[in-house]
This record gives C-alpha cells, sequence and structure tokens, in this order.
C-alpha cells in the first residue's frame, strides 16, 4: 500500500515524520518516478525510468535499444532524458533556494519538495513552517509536476524550423 500511495494517491497510514532515512528515500524515489503515463499519477514516470534504464544497458553492451522485440528510437530515449534532468535541475534548485532562506531538515525538505513535483501530496509536517518564498516554491513545482516540466518548458519555445545547416560530427569524450 505504502508504494502505490507514494507514487499516485498521497494517502498516508504511518506518519512519514516518524520513517526511518532509509525508507524516506524509497518513499522520495518512488514518488519521483511516479505512475505510468495516461494515469493521474505525477512523476517522471515509470516509462521514462524504463528507457532510460534501457538505455544504460544498450550502451554498455554496445548494442541498439529494444525491447518486446521492438526498437526503441533516439528521440524517445532524448525525451527522457530531457523530463529526468529537467525534474532533477527543478528538484536541486528548489532545495537550493529554500534551503539559502530557512533552516529546515534536508531530508524533510526534500521529501516535501518531490512529493510536490511529484503530485502525489504526502508531507512529513514541515509545510506550515515554510516561508512565503518557499510555499511559492512549492505551489509552482506542484503547477509544473500536473502540467509536466517538459510541456511547460516547450510552451517557451517558438516553433521550430528544420535547418539546412548541418555541421560536421565531432566526437566528445564522455565519462
Amino acid at each position: 500500500f505504502n508504494s502505490v500511495t507514494a507514487r499516485t494517491a498521497g494517502f498516508n497510514t504511518t506518519d512519514t515524520m516518524l520513517l526511518k532515512p532509509g525508507s524516506k528515500l524509497l518513499t522520495m524515489f518512488l514518488m519521483f518516478i511516479g505512475g505510468s503515463p495516461g494515469s493521474t499519477a505525477g512523476g517522471i514516470k515509470t516509462t521514462t525510468l524504463f528507457v532510460l534504464v534501457l538505455s544504460v544497458i544498450a550502451t554498455l553492451r554496445h548494442k541498439s535499444m529494444n525491447a518486446f522485440k521492438r526498437r526503441i528510437n533516439d528521440e524517445v530515449v532524448r525525451k527522457a532524458t530531457v523530463v529526468l534532468s529537467l525534474n532533477l535541475v527543478l528538484v536541486m534548485v528548489s532545495m537550493i533556494v529554500i534551503s539559502a532562506n530557512q533552516s529546515l531538515p534536508s531530508m524533510s525538505l526534500a521529501f516535501e519538495i518531490i512529493s510536490a513535483i511529484a503530485t502525489v501530496g504526502m508531507s512529513t509536517g514541515i509545510t506550515r513552517n515554510l516561508g512565503v518564498l518557499a510555499k511559492i516554491i512549492i505551489i509552482t513545482l506542484m503547477y509544473l509536476g500536473r502540467v509536466g516540466s517538459m510541456t511547460f518548458a516547450l510552451s517557451f519555445l517558438g516553433k521550430n524550423r528544420p535547418s539546412k545547416i548541418k555541421y560536421p560530427v565531432e566526437n566528445v569524450n564522455v565519462g
């Protein structure tokens, strides 16, 4: 029940403030992943995580990305990477800004932020202690989580026209 509620519902059967750090981390991980596409669950979605894990495995094996006798397009991997990156950046920036303005336990603050961006609704009970700026950030994260971070980011970009210029390929050492 706690696994499902952390990914979708936000119901509490146990006091999240009393959870051990490992249990809080697992709950935050489940909230960050969220549910499957097409559901009302927030988070980055289970399929995004699946595509990213497949991408890592395929890269390590030097093979193309295949699942269920189908090849997964590189564009899907790029979108999954953008979704993960945007959400991680939002969480980190929110943590830094709120921590710079208020002295709150880091684990509880991270729990609140991830719960907000994943639109779960769970809390460790520190919400009432948040200042105005922190509450605005949490509200913004809830909105971004509901709309979707990628959808929100794409709303600021104009319509892309295909470029007629093709630059030469450069091999960059990564890792």
